[in-house]
């Protein structure tokens, strides 16, 4: 490479992408293409050009001006850019805002991790009734099912604080649920509503 290509090459500069792009662009409805005109808006706007022109993207990426225009639109609709309007130096103009995709990503993310914790909870309540039924050695009735499920959803106890609820039940030879409700309402009463919270109260009480 000649002294000449070779500056050519540095000046050209970089673009820097959040990595969070590349991996959800699909995720979030974008195509390959659509992916390419915000490589290149993310170009122009970190030279200091928040509003290039069709022409330039077209001669940049090798697409005709219609397309660029066509996806672009389609990204505003997807809420990954924003065409706004701004006052600079007391004259509107217009530019592409590129920040709405990290909002996208931020919900899709919030999206599986409510997702995620919301199957580990019905996978944790499925493993606690199948233990209270052995240790009750017999099936849950649909009543009893309930009033588990409104443990978890309205009082907030945690599966984790129930089933040392079951514990203590099994250790005292009750096997009942209303037996369990006593011991969790006592534990309320003393504000433990997780397993940490009754091992720091023992340990405080030194048992």
């Amino acid at each position: 490479m000649n002294d000449e290509l070779f500056n050519s090459f540095i000046d050209s500069g970089s673009t820097n992408i959040n990595n969070l792009v590349l991996k959800n662009f699909h995720r979030l409805g974008m195509t390959e293409k659509d992916l390419v005109i915000y490589l290149a808006l993310s170009m122009y706007a970190q030279k200091g050009n928040t509003f290039p022109m069709a022409k330039d993207l077209a001669k940049d990426t090798g697409m005709s001006e219609s397309n660029i225009y066509a996806i672009i639109q389609g990204m505003i609709k997807l809420g990954i850019i924003e065409l706004k309007t701004v006052i600079d130096h007391h004259q509107q103009r217009d530019i592409y805002s590129l920040t709405p995709i990290y909002h996208r990503i931020k919900n899709l993310l919030d999206q599986e991790h409510q997702s995620s914790r919301q199957n580990k909870l019905m996978s944790d309540t499925e493993e606690l009734f199948k233990k209270i039924e052995v240790e009750f050695g017999r099936p849950l009735s649909p009543i009893e099912q309930e009033q588990i499920h409104q443990w978890i959803d309205d009082d907030h106890y945690s599966v984790e604080l129930i089933d040392l609820a079951l514990r203590e039940s099994v250790l005292n030879q009750a096997y009942s649920l209303k037996y369990m409700d006593r011991i969790l309402i006592s534990w309320e009463k003393s504000n433990i509503k997780s397993a940490e919270q009754l091992q720091e109260r023992r340990k405080k009480l030194g048992y």
